[in-house]
């Protein structure tokens, strides 16, 4: 296959990558079986818990939002990252992904992307990094980073926990380093001052990095005109010196354009390696509804007292009839802060993608008891040059059955942009869209994210085959069948592991091979491996790690 031929159809199928992830328009298995994970190679790993109305998408440039903030919800800055001789050797994004109650705080969350390109990516290895950063929403102090590092061979993931009041930042590990008052990460450090303002000459930041905390000086050196690619900007230059050995040495400036959005315009540093300046290239703010949770003390654990009524028909894991409801009570697989991140792969490319899913937060969602379920699919490395994928859904799903509440879901590949919510109305057995369009449901239906924990969630049985209806992608009724075939040892990134084979087939009459999946064979029920077949070609999701799990 020539190398052309080859980009044409890595070109196509990371068209399709949202549609696998989380449209499940999935193929019936014609010929051929799918390629089955890794073989075990005979070293257990380690327990997962030890690594770690109609509405459209509206770009302008950022505005304040209504409460005078520098930023809002949806704010997405694209940075060219140059280097050397090198004009285009990395890309940099920051967004505000998110605001509401992450982890029982009123926060924002802030997603940080950076990766390289071209030369420099063959040159020194594919870097494929992403940092999520959630801020209290009036401190602009972090309490929770999750960091997810690709760098060539290496993979990690880590989540550190900021605990201000103890001044102690905790990590995947158990580890902990002391911090100073107002420590932050270096993505809360650029957000912080948009919120509260440019120090006036001076001011001292302390900055936990790795796990070394970097007190930094910042003097206000002048006001400067500066032309980049998304516009000219009036900017006050912010210059940063770091304080400890042997950083001292080094530099870093940032120019900040001098209005109320205080946008970071150009952000350079002086390393080791030489200069790296990145400047804007985009701003943009992609206008979507939000779903917050109510100001509730989240619950520690899956108990409650405001059980939350199961629509008339059948149970909502395996059809039995309704007379038979499960216990108010129900223990799952998985908890608050849990992250599983993969790597996706296609026919003989590896790493075209990465997807990752999180259980984000518990509370209430008007009168119901909800977790928030979040995921992301996007495209990676040399396949992101091609096509950048960027797919999110968030659910909303009710504790007691893990039947969605809402649903929102933001697909963006390239210049397309798609997004829908749709609310659920479960006494009408209805779901209704942004478009004002309305779904007729049969009880229960689960929706794309809630399916992918409703499966882990159901007890298991060699041999035992679970029915599950659910909306794909377009918001269409859908159905499946898992069956439990077998019970072996695969192998993978994170070891050995004996895990359950699921096959998932179309309902009767047809009963084809749509995908299968590889649970791991303990109480977390972990998706180690997921391989199904597209009309592109075979996709495969590695899992890579899995952090904050039960």
């Amino acid at each position: 296959m020539s190398s052309s031929s080859s980009y044409r159809r890595l070109l196509l199928v990371l068209c399709s990558l949202a549609v696998v992830s989380y449209g499940w328009r999935l193929f019936a298995q014609q010929g051929g079986g799918l390629t089955p994970p890794p073989k075990p190679n005979g070293t257990k790993s380690a327990p997962a818990g030890s690594t770690t109305p109609s509405t459209s998408a509206v770009t302008t440039a950022p505005t304040t939002n209504g409460n005078g903030q520098a930023f809002q919800v949806g704010e997405r800055l694209v940075y060219n990252v140059n280097w050397a001789s090198h004009a285009v050797a990395a890309r940099l994004e920051l967004e505000v992904a998110g605001q509401g109650i992450f982890f029982g705080q009123e926060s924002y969350q802030l997603r940080t992307k950076v990766e390289t390109l071209g030369q420099v990516r063959s040159l020194f290895g594919d870097i494929d990094n992403q940092y999520t950063s959630y801020i209290g929403s009036k401190t602009a102090l972090p309490h929770r980073v999750v960091n997810s590092i690709r760098q060539g061979e290496k993979q990690i993931e880590e989540t550190v926990v900021f605990d201000h009041a103890k001044q102690q930042a905790i990590f995947s590990d158990d580890s902990m380093v002391n911090i100073p008052s107002g420590a932050v990460d270096f993505p809360s450090l650029i957000y912080s001052l948009r919120m509260r303002g440019l120090p006036g000459e001076k001011q001292k930041f302390s900055v936990l990095f790795g796990k070394e905390v970097i007190e930094f000086e910042a003097v206000v050196k002048g006001r400067e005109r500066i032309a980049t690619q998304s516009g000219t900007y009036n900017t006050v230059q912010l210059k940063f010196y770091p304080q400890n050995k042997p950083y001292s040495k080094y530099r870093g400036y940032v120019w900040f354009s001098d209005d109320a959005q205080r946008l970071p315009v150009v952000i350079q540093a002086k390393l080791s390696f030489g200069e790296v300046r990145a400047e804007l290239s985009s701003a943009t703010i992609t206008v979507r509804p939000q779903a917050p949770l109510a100001k509730a003390t989240p619950l520690s654990d899956e108990s409650g007292t405001m059980p939350v009524p199961l629509p008339s028909g059948s149970d909502p894991r395996n059809g039995r009839p309704a007379g038979q409801q499960p216990a108010a009570e129900r223990v799952y697989p998985f908890g608050v802060g849990e992250r599983l991140n993969y790597e996706v792969s296609w026919g003989s490319f590896s790493a075209v993608g990465k997807a990752s899913f999180e259980v984000r937060q518990q509370g209430m969602l008007g009168k119901q008891r909800v977790f928030e379920f979040y995921g992301e699919a996007s495209s990676v490395g040399a396949a992101r040059t091609l096509v950048n994928v960027n797919d999110q859904i968030s659910s909303f799903v009710a504790v007691e059955s893990l039947m969605p509440v809402r649903t929102d879901l933001r697909l963006r590949e390239g210049r397309r942009t798609k997004q829908t919510s749709a609310n659920y109305d479960w006494a009408r057995k209805t779901a209704t869209l942004t478009s004002g369009t309305g779904v007729a449901l049969t009880a229960p239906t689960f929706d794309l994210l809630s399916l992918f924990y409703a499966i882990r969630a159901e007890d298991l049985k060699l041999g035992a085959t679970y029915n599950f209806p659910f909306l794909d992608a377009n918001f269409r009724m859908q159905m499946v069948v898992v069956r439990v075939v077998k019970q072996e040892d695969i192998g993978g990134p994170m070891g050995s592991r004996n895990a359950l084979q699921l096959d998932i087939l179309a309902p009767a009459p047809a009963n084809s091979l749509l995908a299968q999946v590889w649970l791991s064979n303990d109480a977390r029920r972990l998706p180690l491996y997921l391989t199904t077949r597209t009309r592109f070609g075979e996709i495969r999701f590695q899992m890579l790690s899995a952090s904050n799990t039960k």
